[in-house]
């Protein structure tokens, strides 16, 4: 069998990233008529079209798409094949990607990332804020190592790992007639106006899942981000729904928002890590679960209340 060359899928894989052989060539750190030749010797040992070819843009053919899946696979098993070989037992070493949800990062970060660094020093962290859907797509496409979102998600080749549940609060003006301390029935939400964020966001979909459990609609309005959000409810466009890790920075003093905690059972969310399944680091990520799961536990917005690791309902076990 005239097998590929891991370079020629390596250039495969770019020119479908970059859909423009100039740029993918860049990328690659050859020069353009050296990878489209690599590219033709492809397809001749495939007996296959991978690209349309045009005069501004580069298309993969039906079959092409089929064959970049399963190039991507083949380079994202070949990097874990050397990092097993590289592997230290005793901590996480060298770069590791980590990917995390809007609604998560700027309130669960600075907390987490010095436990994580403390017990694993010789790592080099690289975050990337992004989606619920970008963060599962690269990490099974090999561009993350690490997830932190909420669970459950989708899917037996990824590994979700609980941390903690960090349950919801409503969010209102300053001065609202529901403005206090004690905890509010689920019910109240039903006659107010509730902003959620944007299409995209995990949030938005919990949010409207607790609107349609107490069969109200959520408000026209929408918001890109959480800033925002609390934003428009300070300014009394409406009410919201707030994680509770999330109150410390959005609601603290002078922000113009309130809230009042849910009585029980209060809608949650999970706080989880996710990483593929085939990850030689497994074991290492399970330990820094367990880590981060502790931490939380002592902070006051998101609390355990769930076993760490515990995947939660719809997820399968970690």
């Amino acid at each position: 069998m005239d097998r590929p060359s891991l370079q020629q899928l390596t250039y495969l894989v770019a020119v479908e990233d970059h859909r423009h052989f100039g740029r993918a060539a860049e990328a690659c750190f050859v020069s353009q008529p050296a990878l489209s030749a690599q590219i033709r010797e492809l397809e001749r040992r495939l007996g296959v079209t991978l690209f349309e070819r045009g005069n501004r843009k580069v298309l993969p053919t039906a079959v092409g798409t089929a064959v970049i899946e399963r190039a991507r696979g083949v380079l994202r098993d070949v990097d874990e094949l050397v990092a097993t070989a590289h592997l230290d037992p005793t901590g996480l070493r060298g770069p590791l990607a980590l990917g995390v949800i809007p609604t998560m990062a700027p309130y669960l970060l600075p907390g987490l990332l010095p436990v994580l660094t403390a017990a694993h020093p010789h790592v080099q962290l690289h975050l990337h804020e992004l989606k619920t859907a970008e963060i599962l797509r690269l990490l099974r496409d090999g561009g993350l190592d690490l997830g932190l979102l909420a669970l459950p998600v989708a899917g037996d080749d990824l590994v979700p790992f609980a941390l903690a549940e960090d349950p919801f609060v409503l969010a209102l003006p300053e001065g609202h007639r529901l403005a206090g301390t004690e905890p509010v029935a689920l019910s109240v939400v039903a006659g107010l106006p509730v902003i959620l964020l944007e299409e995209g966001h995990c949030l938005r979909d919990q949010a409207l899942s607790v609107c349609r459990l107490v069969g109200t609609e959520a408000a026209e309005m929408q918001a890109t981000g959480m800033p925002t959000l609390c934003q428009m409810v300070a300014t009394g466009l409406g009410v919201t729904l707030l994680p509770a890790s999330a109150v410390a920075l959005e609601a603290r003093p002078g922000t113009g928002l309130t809230t009042r905690p849910f009585a029980d059972p209060a809608p949650t969310r999970t706080i989880g890590l996710v990483w593929r399944r085939t990850s030689p680091n497994d074991t290492l990520y399970r330990e820094l679960g367990r880590l981060l799961s502790d931490t939380l536990a002592g902070t006051t917005g998101a609390g355990r209340r769930r076993r760490p690791g515990a995947a939660p309902p719809g997820a399968r076990s970690a």
